[in-house]
């Protein structure tokens, strides 16, 4: 015992020995490689390369040159060596691969150098790092390609830094593929592993010496896909001509060709199931009869789908494309003919129900009924066994049937049912949509992106949830029903939570429509799943925009119902007196949406307003500010920016924006402004504050005055006034509509309840407002003949008839105005052929009724003079 003891320390001591001296030649080897690693530079290309040989320096390297580096093979078991090749190819790469000797190529060197990195050691020749990370699956190319060729392929992989494994698996993370079928395709698809063309290997090898290095992995790179239809040749059937059309060029698009119906070249045939029960059984049919479902699915992924999963069914049976085949069908043995039927009885079996559970009636031959309206019809009624299928097990069905069903319990049931209907919108939009769209590792990634997901579907689940409870509560109601139930109770229940989720919905529709009408477009993937979802039988072959209008009727149907189950209520029934509540109720919560719309619609047109207008104040964008009317004029005074200057005025429920339209005038061909940044169709000269105004002027029609009005402001630091006119030069906003609209917004800011008493209708002529000189309707001879008209407006030059007539308009229409009952005091209310002090008579044009009781906060001084224009920006 004692010796066997012994031994085994004595074992183990030689052992540690070993160790020891393992360790130390291993250190040895590692002093040797840092500081006597030789680098051998092959060849003139790489001698005479100044970045390669900085790069060596840089690394603290001893570079030698050889011609073929041959002569320092028999030293590389010696001293580390390295061979720097700019060419892996030829016969000096060929012997120093075979001598089992490091070669890299110049860019690795380099890389290594800028990054400080040691170069890495390689089992094979080493070029570039551009596939490093990469591990690659090849499939389908032993029966197309020669075998140099694709072991050029793996080569050209390894030299990049890549590695090739023979089987596919989850650790595979490109797949080299020449075919779009078998094992290791089907597999990549399944498991999102990205499809790679041959190109993709030959491109990433041609950016081998670019300065920057290529990864096989960088975005212009994984260009090079296998697209969905490469070799295949594809015929549609049954399709309309416009459609067919549309799918022809799609399978251009996605590497494709097309034939027509009976070509031997034809390797799909897809079918429109939709419009086609029968194949025709005179042509020998290609190898996959399919489903449009297929076409769409495979844009859809960018990749081409299982045909498997997609298979023409005829009644329920899948249709090979040889049971049609003429020497099939006609001369098929007896016992083919007895295998295939057990075959077909098989699968049949396996199919289960052809019928969703969803939805129970059938059409007339035993299949679904694909109409838009079978099961989307809100209007659809019940019957007896829909409404047992309903019922709870425990229920006495039979005490059910003998029953007779009440007027009352009839719409009743008719409201459940189109709840039912309703709710399974929703669920179809957000299993069939939106769960798909967001599903996490798809293919290819996203098919859309998550801000557009969210604008389409985001207000969707609150809807479902309220809905999905009220659906749940009628059910309990029909299951236990007596006539005293009360309907009412659970939409006044729901209110609050109806009024919280239908308006984030209803306010941005439009945005939602357009979102999906503009990525339909431009995304070919979405267009594809589009296509897709609309075939099945849960969507009625309705698209996404149809079934997403479903939320937006919906209340407006369900109030509908409530006033035809309060018909069939008699008024002693507790329910009766619920029921109006509830359908108040309704109404003020389509009333809030639809005020909730339109102030969401007003604010998002101030934003497209403010974002036409340059050096717009940031002040206008305001939560308490609304837009409300806009037109477009041309001054008719002389001030800044001058007179026949085209301008925009922007109405505002509490503010006037006054801009200068930049109009084709402006950026003639002779004008320098053609050359400069493209600019906003407006530019912002000044802003007035409608509390300001204080008069709202309606020029009548005559030969020196067309289509004008003006205002009257008033200046709150010195009670100065300032008269503004204009002509409107657009046919799309009125005059009159203007004017009524500025006078309503005026009389809301200051608190006065008859907007028609600060409108005033006078003669241009009386304050000198002229259109003479613009009459023509050309701008630029308005802007000319504005330069040499005096300045009959300004501060300093107004003549004092003018000054006069202004300051009589102001002080008759203020209500403590001493003139006021001298001016109204004939019992018309007209004061004819009487002269004013100004020498303007404009009694003529004011109604009795501009007057009233309210106008006392016109509290102003008597006597009103012009004030000064505000300087306004040059234009540019």
């Amino acid at each position: 015992m004692s010796d066997r003891l012994t031994r085994a320390v004595e074992a183990r001591h030689v052992l540690r020995l070993l160790e020891v001296e393992a360790y130390r030649k291993i250190h040895r080897m590692l002093h040797q490689y840092k500081n006597e690693t030789q680098v051998i530079l092959v060849g003139e290309e790489t001698q005479e390369n100044d970045e390669l040989k900085a790069a060596i320096e840089k690394l603290n390297l001893v570079a030698h040159c050889s011609a073929t580096g041959l002569d320092y093979v028999h030293k590389a078991s010696e001293l580390e060596t390295i061979f720097v090749l700019s060419k892996f190819e030829g016969d000096v790469f060929h012997k120093l691969h075979k001598a089992e000797v490091r070669i890299v190529g110049p860019p690795l060197v380099m890389h290594c150098a800028n990054r400080n990195e040691k170069i890495p050691v390689h089992g094979r020749p080493l070029y570039c790092t551009a596939m490093k990370g990469v591990i690659a699956c090849l499939t389908g190319f032993s029966r197309t390609c020669r075998k140099e060729d694709l072991n050029h392929m793996v080569d050209l992989i390894h030299h990049m830094g890549g590695s090739l494994r023979k089987d596919i698996s989850a650790k595979v993370t490109h797949l080299v593929s020449n075919c779009t079928d078998g094992e290791k395709y089907r597999f990549a698809v399944s498991f999102g592993t990205p499809i790679m063309s041959s190109e993709w290997i030959y491109k990433t090898w041609a950016e081998r010496d670019a300065a920057e290095i290529v990864k096989a992995t960088d975005e212009q790179m994984m260009q090079h896909r296998v697209p969905p239809f490469y070799k295949c040749c594809l015929c549609f059937y049954g399709f309309s001509e416009e459609e067919k059309k549309h799918m022809e060029e799609l399978t251009i698009e996605n590497g494709g060709i097309f034939a027509s119906l009976g070509d031997e070249d034809v390797t799909h045939l897809v079918v429109d199931e939709q419009q086609i029960n029968d194949l025709p059984t005179d042509i020998v049919l290609p190898h996959y009869v399919i489903r449009g479902e297929w076409f769409w699915g495979s844009i859809q992924m960018e990749a081409c789908a299982d045909e498997t999963l997609y298979e023409y069914r005829k009644n329920g049976i899948s249709v090979p494309g040889v049971l049609f085949t003429p020497d099939s069908t006609m001369c098929g043995s007896k016992s083919r003919k007895r295998k295939r039927l057990k075959e077909n009885i098989a699968q049949l079996m396996s199919e289960g129900e052809l019928d969703s559970p969803m939805f129970k009636r059938r059409s007339s031959d035993g299949r679904l009924s694909m109409s838009p309206n079978s099961f989307l019809d809100a209007s659809n009624t019940p019957d007896k066994s829909d409404i047992l299928a309903d019922c709870s097990d425990n229920r006495d069905k039979s005490r059910v049937i003998s029953t007779k069903i009440s007027p009352r319990s009839q719409v009743v049931m008719e409201l459940l049912q189109t709840e039912k209907n309703y709710v399974a919108i929703l669920h179809t939009i957000l299993n069939v949509f939106k769960s798909e769209i967001e599903k996490p590792n798809q293919y290819n990634g996203p098919i859309l992106a998550a801000q557009d997901t969210k604008l389409i579907f985001g207000n969707i689940p609150p809807i479902y949830k309220v809905h999905c409870a009220i659906k749940d509560k009628l059910i309990d109601i029909i299951d236990n029903w007596r006539d005293d139930c009360s309907v009412g109770d659970i939409f006044i229940t729901h209110a609050d939570e109806l009024n919280k989720a239908y308006p984030p919905f209803v306010n941005f529709f439009d945005q939602t429509k357009e979102t999906i009408a503009k990525c339909d477009k431009t995304n070919s993937r979405f267009h594809a799943f589009l296509k897709v979802c609309q075939s099945k039988p849960e969507c009625g072959r309705q698209s996404l925009t149809e079934l997403l209008i479903r939320p937006v009727q919906r209340l407006p149907s369900v109030s509908l119902l409530l006033n035809d189950i309060l018909k069939k209520t008699s008024k002693d029934n507790p329910d009766y007196g619920k029921l109006e509540k509830a359908i108040n109720v309704l109404k003020e919560v389509m009333t809030y949406i639809n005020e909730d719309r339109r102030k969401t619609e007003q604010q998002v047109v101030m934003f497209d307003v403010i974002n036409e207008i340059d050096n717009c104040p940031v002040t206008l964008l305001s939560s308490h500010r609304s837009f409300i009317i806009k037109i477009d004029v041309i001054q008719l005074s002389d001030d800044p920016p001058g007179r026949g200057t085209p301008l925009a005025l922007f109405l505002f429920s509490d503010t006037l924006e006054v801009c200068k339209r930049r109009t084709k005038y402006m950026n003639s061909v002779k004008s320098p402004a053609l050359h400069k940044t493209p600019q906003k169709p407006y530019k912002h000269l000044y802003m007035l504050q409608l509390a300001t105004i204080k008069r709202v002027l309606n020029c009548m029609e005559s030969e020196d005055c067309k289509n004008s009005f003006g205002f009257i402001r008033r200046n709150q630091t010195d009670s100065e006034g300032k008269l503004f006119s204009f002509m409107v030069d657009s046919d799309d906003t009125p005059r009159k509509e203007f004017i009524t609209s500025l006078a309503k917004k005026i009389a809301h800011t200051i608190c006065l309840a008859d907007h028609e008493s600060l409108v005033a209708s006078i003669e241009g002529k009386d304050l000198q407002i002229s259109t003479n000189d613009l009459g023509r309707g050309t701008l630029s001879r308005a802007a000319k003949i504005g330069k040499r008209v005096s300045r009959a407006f300004s501060f300093n030059k107004t003549p004092n008839r003018l000054k006069r007539a202004v300051s009589t308009v102001s002080h008759a229409f203020s209500p403590n105005s001493k003139s006021q009952n001298t001016l109204l005091g004939s019992p018309n209310g007209r004061m004819l052929d009487r002269r004013l002090g100004s020498c303007v008579d404009l009694t003529d044009y004011i109604s009795m009724s501009s007057y009233s009781s309210t106008t006392t906060l016109y509290e102003q001084s008597d006597t009103v003079s012009l004030a000064a224009f505000p300087v306004a920006e040059d234009m540019d």
